[in-house]
């Protein structure tokens, strides 16, 4: 006789989701019931940002949690786990090490089995329901992870996965028939990559599933890519992830203050080209370098991003227009060509590098650290940032994810020209383990930089006497530059250096009058009587 089973169905258009997510399965467009199978839709959202009126959003979530049949797991996660199952994973763990490929995924699921580290239900179908959907995510962290079931993360998904499956499926689902509601769950916030698999797992089984991050931080992105266990819902609206509420907000919103509201998002909409502080802050940096001549440096320096040519926001990226420039030797009107220098240095938002080489180097084998990284073959930010060697830990969220970002395009599109005898791969493996180590006065920088307003600037001052440019500082003005930063580099010898390691099209040369071998760096004079202006300088320039 043919098992019966369980086929939960995502629901792809759900106009309403939260009404859906409170509603009986039964009660949805599609449920069906037949002596070989039981279908049903669930709901399974996303929700990224919050509405305009965030009370709304809050007293949303608090009203859910007063749900006795609903389960906040992100607030109740129950990390327990008893001594003689950890000592049982160990052995497997231990025995699945030992063999050259591994156990197989049917032959781990049994093992786990055999050592009651799966929980059992009373009901066969529902037993045999568990035991297929474990398998399905176990082979897609398999899938997913560049190492498969012998990376590292294995064991602490491994763990997890015994902890929450005893603590909590099967305490929602001890005495459920496979005709009952499914739990319903609710995740809250931030997650680590098992508590996101194990949320995947609910999906699978039938759960129905939101997701909430207030923040508009979709950590979902890359492991539900192909498989789509949820859809997402994006508010047009985002803000800092606070705490779950334990209350209702009192607080009623006036005529007046839904007008302001309303009033905001229109000023602050991304075409009305008003912009509030931050308001970028979740999105992505992209650079584009503008083209420009000698004189136009020192215009655009002092030029907002939103007011430069081309700045626009495209998708939840922030396209920065940015100067990457070499002043090749100096030019015959010598004060004047210093004053533009410490016009440029006057700004708060600039780092003065006249020391080099500037980045630190290393001869550790980043080897294994890249390939963690991977899914897929492709770097993913969110393995970046959770990784040991990961040094940025105590910048914003927002930073990180934008220096994991732009970490992860560096490495999979370098700009770098390759080295005698250099694969691709040794070339991605250079620039990822540079970028491990960015100084800390760039990320004091970098913390700064609000994508719309004042882009911060990198000046580099290579004195006759000084060291040239290594190949490390390059990788970091290549970072840099992708990540929105102006970058002026002043080189009076006129020898080369960017263009050994740079395609001649991704900065400009501006080759002034003098080629000097002797000319150190010369301070700002404390006496500024004398006006500066740009057409002063247009003026003698051209009279």
């Amino acid at each position: 006789m043919q098992a019966i089973t369980i086929k939960p169905v995502l629901e792809r258009h759900a106009d309403d989701w939260l009404q859906a997510f409170q509603d009986s399965p039964k009660n949805r467009a599609y449920y069906e019931e037949t002596v070989q199978q039981i279908s049903f839709s669930r709901i399974a959202v996303r929700v990224l940002g919050v509405p305009i009126e965030e009370d709304d959003y809050f007293n949303s979530l608090f009203t859910l949690s007063q749900n006795k049949h609903i389960h906040i797991l992100s607030e109740e996660l129950n990390r327990h786990i008893e001594q003689k199952d950890f000592q049982a994973i160990q052995a497997i763990l231990s025995q699945h090490q030992q063999t050259p490929k591994g156990l197989s995924i049917n032959r781990l699921v049994a093992m786990m089995y055999g050592y009651q580290l799966i929980p059992k239900h009373d009901d066969s179908i529902m037993n045999r329901h568990l035991q297929l959907a474990t398998i399905k995510i176990v082979e897609l962290f398999q899938q997913q992870q560049a190492l498969g079931l012998l990376a590292n993360d294995f064991r602490r998904f491994l763990i997890d996965m015994v902890k929450w499956l005893k603590n909590h499926w099967i305490q929602w689902t001890k005495s459920m028939k496979p005709t009952d509601d499914f739990p319903k769950v609710v995740w809250y916030g931030e997650t680590t990559i098992s508590q996101r698999y194990f949320l995947l797992l609910l999906m699978e089984l039938g759960c129905d599933v939101l997701i909430f991050h207030p923040a508009k931080i979709d950590e979902f992105a890359d492991i539900d890519a192909t498989e789509a266990f949820s859809i997402t819902y994006s508010y047009a609206h985002q803000t800092t992830l606070q705490p779950f509420p334990d209350k209702l907000r009192d607080r009623q919103a006036t005529v007046g203050y839904r007008s302001s509201q309303h009033f905001e998002q229109l000023m602050h909409d991304q075409p009305s080209g008003f912009y509030k502080p931050w308001q970028f802050k979740d999105f992505m940096p992209r650079s584009l370098t503008l083209r420009m001549t000698y004189d136009d440096i020192f215009i655009y320096a002092n030029v907002k991003a939103l007011l430069r040519p081309q700045f626009e926001v495209v998708g939840n990226e922030v396209v920065i227009p940015v100067i990457f420039a070499k002043i090749s030797g100096v030019s015959s009107y010598r004060e004047e060509y210093w004053q533009d220098m410490h016009r440029l240095l006057a700004s708060p938002h600039t780092v003065f590098v006249k020391e080099f080489p500037y980045t630190k180097t290393s001869k550790a084998n980043y080897h294994f650290h890249y390939q963690h990284c991977l899914v897929k073959g492709e770097l993913s930010i969110e393995r970046i940032m959770q990784s040991d060697w990961w040094q940025y830990g105590e910048l914003t969220l927002e930073l990180q994810r934008a220096i994991a970002y732009t970490m992860k395009v560096s490495c999979e599109q370098p700009v770098l020209k390759h080295q005698p005898n250099e694969t691709l791969y040794d070339l991605q493996l250079f620039i990822f383990k540079q970028l491990t180590m960015i100084p800390r006065d760039i990320l004091r920088l970098l913390q700064g930089f609000d994508y719309a307003q004042e882009v911060p600037k990198l000046v580099l001052y290579q004195a006759p006497q000084q060291p040239a440019l290594s190949r490390e500082d390059i990788v970091l003005l290549a970072f840099l530059n992708r990540f929105g930063v102006d970058i002026v580099f002043y080189n009076p010898t006129g020898k080369l250096d960017l263009e050994k390691h740079l395609p001649e099209d991704s900065f400009d040369v501006h080759r002034l009058e003098h080629m000097l071998f002797d000319l150190h760096y010369e301070e700002p004079k404390q006496d500024k009587n004398e006006p500066d202006t740009i057409i002063r300088k247009l003026f003698n320039r051209f009279f």
